[in-house]
């Protein structure tokens, strides 16, 4: 008798656009408290390809980038079903944006049916 072919879960994933470092390591930490999800990261002209790539629950950006071009980084969030995060980098420590977005993941994750 043959078993039945499995079939992967799907690794929920975050998609963090620029940085700083101190954002990528924060929700590198976050996400996999949060959601136990795989962190990739872009650039600001990668963006797009490695969102519609990985197809994230969550796309984290600092405000700064966000405000870069704010009506193209929504459509590309809403393109793909996840949650756009927008995260004040100023003066904030590592410990303090993983307090900020543990439960911002936490959330879109569920959001997302995760």
């Amino acid at each position: 008798m043959t078993r039945p072919t499995a079939i992967p879960e799907p690794i929920a994933i975050v998609v963090v656009v620029g940085g700083p470092n101190a954002l990528v390591a924060a929700v590198r930490q976050a996400a996999g408290i949060a959601a136990g999800a795989r962190v990739e990261t872009a650039e600001l002209n990668t963006a797009a390809t490695v969102v519609a790539t990985h197809r994230p629950f969550a796309i984290v950006m600092s405000e700064d980038m966000y405000a870069f071009d704010s009506a193209e980084f929504d459509a590309l969030a809403r393109d793909v079903s996840a949650a756009l995060l927008k995260i004040d980098t100023q003066d904030a420590s590592q410990t303090k944006l993983e307090r900020t977005l543990m439960p911002k993941l936490g959330r879109a994750h569920r959001q997302r049916g995760g």
